[in-house]
C-alpha cells in the first residue's frame, strides 16, 4: 500500500527514504540522555522522529511506525498528550494499561469528577490541581481520543467520558487544532462517537468526519506539490502523512469494524489524493501490535489493492474509485453492521 500512497504523492522512495533519514538523524542528534531533560529538548526530538515517521512510513510501514512510537514516548515525557494519542492509535493494546490514568487526568483537569453519576465540581479543593498542558484544548482534544478508543463500550468509564466531553463547550470549538488547523469541534465529535451507544450512526458521523479530513488533506497537499522544488526534495511545510488522519482512521477502524469502514468511507466520492492517508490509517491495523520489523525492513505481508475490495467485485476497481459506492453498509450479507465483523463472523484481524 505504501507504494500507492507514494505513486498518488508524485513521489519516489529514494526521496522519502531521504527525508526520514535526514529527519531522524536530527532527532538521534538533539534527544536528551538524562531522565530530567527539560521540555524543549524533549519536544525538539519527538518532532524530529515525529517527522522521520511520516516520511519513513511511505517506504517502511514497520519502521516508520516505530520511529512514530519513539516520539510518543518522547512527547510523554515532556507531558504532552499527543504522546498518548499516537501510542493509542498505533500501538492500542501495549498502552491499555495507562487508560486509567489518562482518563483520571483529563478528568481532574477539566474540574470536573463523577461518582455514581452524578457530576460533581472540585474546583479549588487539594483533588483539583491546575494542568498547565491541558489548558490548551489541543492536548485535551488528543487525550480524550486516547481515552474513547481505549475505553470499554458501554462501560461505567465510557459512560463518565461521554458525560464529559458531551458537556464540554468544546464540543462545538472552532479553536484550530493539528496540522491542517481545523476546528477542536471535529476532532471532539470523533471522539464522541467512539464513546456514543447508537454504534450504527456513530459510525456513519465517524466515516463522514473522516471524508472531511482526508479532503482537507488533499486540497493542502494539492497547493503544496504547486512548489515543485519544496516537494520533490520533501521540504514542503506540511505533513505529508498527515497523523491527525492516519491516527483517527486507524481508531474508527479498530472501533468500528474494517469492513463497515471501508464501505461508509466508499460513499463519500473523494479525489485520490484523499486516499493517502485513508489507506495508511487502515492499513496500520493489520500490523502486528507492538510493531515486529521484518529484518529485510519490508514486511512480507503488507496489504494490497487487491485486499481492500469487497467480496465479488474485480479487485482492479479499487475503493478510492468509488466502486463500493452502490454497495449499502448496513446490508447483512456483509456482516451485522452493528458488531463489526466481517461476514464469517470474524473481526477481520482487528487487535481489538
Amino acid at each position: 500500500m505504501t507504494s500507492r500512497s507514494l505513486g498518488l504523492l508524485g513521489l519516489r522512495a529514494e526521496q522519502a527514504g531521504t527525508a526520514a533519514d535526514f529527519h531522524e538523524a536530527y532527532g538521534r542528534l538533539v534527544e536528551p540522555d538524562q531522565e530530567n531533560a527539560d521540555f524543549k529538548a524533549l519536544v525538539e526530538a519527538a518532532s524530529a522522529y515525529r517527522l522521520a515517521g511520516q516520511w519513513r512510513w511511505l517506504v517502511e510501514q514497520d519502521a516508520g511506525v516505530e520511529l512514530l512510537l519513539h516520539a510518543a514516548s518522547l512527547f510523554t515525557r515532556a507531558g504532552l498528550t499527543y504522546g498518548a494519542y499516537l501510542s493509542a492509535s498505533l500501538a492500542p493494546v501495549s498502552h491499555g494499561d495507562q487508560l486509567d490514568s489518562w482518563v483520571e487526568r483529563l478528568l481532574r483537569t477539566a474540574g470536573q469528577r463523577h461518582r455514581e453519576s452524578e457530576p460533581l465540581v472540585e474546583l479549588g479543593l487539594e483533588d483539583h490541581r491546575p494542568d498547565d498542558i491541558l489548558g490548551h484544548v489541543q492536548q485535551q482534544a488528543y487525550l480524550l481520543l486516547a481515552c474513547a478508543l481505549l475505553t470499554t463500550p458501554g462501560s461505567p468509564q465510557a459512560t463518565e467520558l461521554r458525560s464529559f466531553a458531551t458537556e464540554s463547550p468544546h464540543r462545538d470549538g472552532v479553536v484550530p487544532m493539528g496540522s491542517m488547523a481545523m476546528p477542536v469541534r471535529t476532532f471532539w465529535g470523533l471522539a464522541v462517537d467512539m464513546l456514543s451507544p447508537e454504534d450504527s450512526e456513530a459510525a456513519r458521523r465517524y466515516a463522514d468526519t473522516l471524508a472531511e479530513l482526508s479532503r482537507a488533506y488533499a486540497r493542502t497537499v494539492g497547493l503544496a506539490m504547486a512548489n515543485t522544488l519544496t516537494w520533490s526534495n520533501g521540504a514542503a511545510p506540511i505533513d505529508v502523512a498527515d497523523l491527525d488522519v492516519i491516527g483517527t482512521t486507524a481508531m474508527g477502524t479498530r472501533h468500528f469494524g474494517r469492513r463497515r469502514m471501508r464501505v461508509l468511507l466508499a460513499t463519500a466520492e473523494l479525489p485520490d489524493l484523499a486516499l493517502v492517508p485513508l489507506d495508511l490509517g487502515l492499513e496500520v491495523v493489520d500490523v502486528p501490535d507492538p510493531p515486529d520489523p521484518d529484518p529485510s525492513g519490508l514486511r512480507r505481508d503488507r496489504l494490497e489493492v487487491d485486499d481492500l475490495a469487497p467480496d465479488g467485485l474485480d479487485p482492479d476497481l479499487t475503493w478510492g474509485r468509488r466502486n463500493w459506492g452502490h454497495l449499502d453498509p448496513d446490508r447483512t450479507e456483509l456482516g451485522d453492521p452493528d458488531d463489526g465483523l466481517d461476514p464469517d463472523g470474524s473481526d477481520g484481524g482487528l487487535d481489538l
